[in-house]
């Protein structure tokens, strides 16, 4: 399945011709005069065909359109979408091809794995039926079929198109046995359901997964107390690998048995100040809105299954090498629960992994405000639009949220943290010193809040608050490497405790000693004692790892230039003057300054301690 997933190079003629191909099919639609003015007849999945272009209305009510006059042109159409992960258009284009060449199985799997991968496994069902008939199908095929077919309700069938997976360890020893212990809990037959589920694998990784999926289906078949032993066995010995979900699930239980108490004992041993107290708010008013006796969230197979299709998707995605799987289980998994907004999540997660930020915020955008999911969701469209540097619409979003939770300490943090990627540096320190006033406690895990009003403090030149800021995040954080590279290049600059400054960078380097900015440090601490050769040798390394660096190859020019190598050092002068990162702790005017008439009066600094100069002489760049 990778292999119909992943395939995806092509020759730059090839492209050419699929752009050309592309090209002349929106061409093509768009001179079509003869529509203009006729009411289009939408049939119940959305679609309208002429003779020669197939409309398609989408859920936002806008159309699409594709060619469908040539088989090669709407093939390679849906080529050039899947290249660009336009998975969408890329399944159109590929059925309209299907329809014109039905004995072509490849193009047939690739529809149904494009489908289930985008949550479309009603469509994907046909296709992945076709595929069965086949003397050697595809492993993912019986998978789609069997969650059709449950989303139906045929469970017996259910445990028949599963047969042909077995073959494989993880289906034989996690997947099956999940379906068939579902499957028997829809015929509400308690024993074959747990029999089922103990046949997944005796396995240390796989134990809380056993232990949750036994307690929601006693839960399910209405034997509370059972549910109640494996919950509790969860708590008792697993505590530490609970995950969010699994605390809606249990504090749920336990509050419809009319252990409300115990459930919210439960839910406040995770609490924080940070994210996870908005999340565990909504299950405080789970608790509190919940009556007695009242049904599960896990109150139909389908939504148990789904559970389970989720927690394999995480599984593939543990592995490393399983995201074209973890996708797909996570589509089943919403497509099985339309409720469950963390499978949702999940989906939008994935597409960030493939560097798909602005179509994973689509799927965030999705979580209703009434969902518990909603606040991970408006982060995650936060963290996407920072990386994004779209910080204005960041801070929006923020701001909204703050709203509701005007005391949070992590929304108060990111808060400043934009605020502090625009500059406004006044109401960066204004927003790190409440949410610091909003920690009860102050522990090892608020070092970033110190370290990161330091740096604003810094940028307001105020000297005091940003030395006792920056010591106070050394001290919290057990001396964290960035704390002490910044600490030790501040007083670098300011030609002050050089030796404590040295220390400090040379004890960042022997904690992080591949990161860019720590090893331009160690650089421009060789340039300031004079030691040249090395310092090209550390920055020359740094500017590797950071080549759009400002401050770096400013850095590497004057090394350049004292270690006689002149038009090298004029080239990255120039260069640090059109780079963007760090450019505003630039001197431009010093620069045009050294591209005029060079370095001249350089100062070099003395080092007090012997052994540091030792230390600075023996120490090799690392690998």
């Amino acid at each position: 399945m990778k292999n119909i997933v992943k395939k995806s190079v092509y020759a730059i003629a090839v492209l050419s011709v699929i752009v050309l191909a592309c090209s002349n099919t929106i061409f093509q639609a768009r001179k079509q005069k003869t529509y203009v003015g006729i009411i289009p007849h939408f049939d119940k999945n959305g679609y309208w065909k002429t003779d020669t272009i197939l409309f398609k209305l989408n859920p936002d009510k806008s159309v699409s359109y594709y060619g469908t006059e040539s088989l090669y042109g709407a093939y390679l159409a849906g080529r050039v979408a899947h290249l660009r992960q336009d998975f969408d258009n890329a399944a159109e284009y590929y059925k309209i091809a299907f329809a014109k060449d039905s004995a072509n199985s490849e193009i047939n799997t690739t529809i149904y794995v494009l489908l289930t991968a985008i949550g479309q496994i009603d469509d994907a069902f046909p296709f992945a039926k076709q595929e069965m008939k086949t003397p050697q199908s595809a492993s993912i095929a019986p998978l789609i079929v069997a969650v059709k077919d449950f989303a139906d309700g045929k469970y017996a069938q259910v445990r028949t198109d599963i047969e042909p997976l077995l073959n494989d360890n993880i289906y034989k020893n996690l997947i099956s046995p999940l379906f068939k212990a579902w499957s028997y809990a829809g015929e509400n037959d308690e024993t074959q359901a747990i029999n089922s589920v103990n046949q997944i694998i005796d396995d240390e990784a796989f134990k809380v997964l056993k232990l949750y999926h036994k307690g929601m289906l006693y839960d399910y078949l209405g034997n509370k107390e059972k549910a109640g032993e494996c919950y509790n066995n969860i708590l008792k010995n697993h505590y530490q690998k609970v995950t969010y979900r699994m605390l809606e699930i249990i504090t749920d239980y336990y509050t419809r048995i009319g252990q409300k108490e115990l459930a919210r004992k439960i839910a406040t041993h995770y609490q924080d100040n940070g994210l996870i107290s908005i999340l565990l708010s909504s299950i405080d008013k789970h608790i509190d809105t919940t009556a007695e006796n009242s049904t599960a969230i896990i109150n139909t197979p389908q939504k148990g299954l789904a559970e389970a299709m989720f927690n394999i998707g995480v599984l593939y995605r543990m592995f490393g090498n399983g995201s074209e799987f973890a996708q797909i289980y996570t589509a089943a998994s919403a497509y099985l629960n339309p409720e469950y907004d963390i499978a949702k999540i999940a989906l939008a997660n994935i597409l960030e992994e493939g560097g798909l930020l602005k179509e994973a915020n689509k799927y965030y955008a999705r979580i209703d405000k009434n969902s518990s999911s909603y606040f991970i969701a408006r982060m995650k469209i936060i963290e996407n639009l920072n990386k994004l540097e779209n910080y204005s619409e960041a801070e929006k979003y923020l701001r909204d949220l703050l709203k509701e939770h005007p005391d949070n300490t992590q929304l108060l943090t990111d808060l400043g943290n934009i605020q502090s990627n625009l500059k406004n540096h006044d109401e960066a320190i204004r927003l790190y010193k409440k949410a610091l006033a909003s920690v009860k406690e102050i522990s090892y895990r608020d070092w970033p809040i110190y370290y990161a009003l330091a740096i604003s403090y810094d940028h307001n030149k105020q000297t005091r608050e940003t030395i006792e800021n920056l010591q106070k995040a050394l001290e919290l954080s057990n001396r964290d490497a960035n704390v002490l590279n910044y600490l030790g290049y501040w007083w670098l600059l300011k030609g002050e405790n050089t030796d404590e400054a040295l220390r400090m960078i040379l004890e960042a380097y022997e904690k992080i000693p591949y990161e860019g900015h720590i090893i331009d440090s160690v650089g421009w601490v060789y340039f300031k004692v004079g030691m040249y050769d090395k310092a090209i040798e550390f920055l020359e390394q740094a500017s590797a790892i950071n080549p759009g660096n400002a401050v770096i190859n400013d850095h590497l020019g004057d090394a350049y230039w004292l270690g006689n190598r002149k038009n090298e050092a004029v080239f990255q002068w120039k260069h640090a003057l059109v780079l963007k990162e760090d450019a505003e702790l630039l001197d431009k005017e010093e620069i045009r300054a050294k591209l005029k008439n060079g370095i001249e009066n350089i100062k070099i600094i003395k080092v007090q301690d012997l052994s540091l100069l030792k230390r600075l002489k023996d120490l090799k760049l690392s690998n």
